[in-house]
């Protein structure tokens, strides 16, 4: 499956030792990726931030998604994945976090720690359990008012995110939005 990732850094591959420094951990812990490259290149440049003196697209390919291997943010999580967390963890998970996927990873990290409230550790305690289990990405769309649009991904596992291609891109805001103007391609 072919996916992007903007960056103001260039590197040769994934590591999650700077997870949640660009946009944070909303969507879990993991390489944040996207199938629309229009929302790969907004994002090489970090909210909140100076303009970066340079960008970067990759172009990455992971696994195909199957019913199996990553929760959907907003839709229940599937029977098989609940089972196999339920078995790991030798708790039954409440009704309402089996409801949305983002729900889930909350209630299993905070299963996890003990804490009450889910953050930072409590997402990446889940990532690194579903992770084992199999459970490799969790995927929302691009766009909530458009559920069937482009997805992104959070891939649990850098591993699992290998590097196709490379490019330095040139930028520029154009209706609060960064776009692409110009790229050239990176041999690493």
């Amino acid at each position: 499956m072919k996916l992007y990732h903007g960056s103001p850094n260039l590197f040769d591959q994934f590591e999650l030792t700077s997870a949640g420094e660009g946009t944070g951990i909303k969507f879990g812990y993991g390489v944040y990726l996207t199938e629309s490259e229009a929302s790969a290149v907004h994002y090489s440049q970090p909210r909140n931030m100076p303009l970066q003196l340079k960008h970067y697209l990759y172009t990455v390919e992971i696994p195909e998604l199957i019913e199996t291997n990553h929760l959907v943010s907003a839709k229940p999580v599937p029977d098989a994945i609940v089972a196999l967390v339920e078995q790991r963890l030798g708790v039954s998970a409440p009704e309402k976090a089996k409801e949305a996927g983002k729900e889930f990873r909350k209630w299993i990290g905070c299963t996890l720690t003990g804490a009450k409230k889910s953050g930072f550790e409590e997402e990446k305690r889940a990532a690194e359990l579903l992770n084992c289990l199999g459970v490799i990405y969790n995927v929302w769309p691009t766009a909530q008012t458009k559920p069937d649009g482009p997805k992104n991904i959070a891939v649990f596992n850098a591993a699992n995110v290998h590097i196709v291609k490379v490019e330095e891109i040139s930028i520029e805001l154009q209706q609060k939005k960064w776009v692409l103007i110009d790229r050239k391609e990176i041999r690493l």
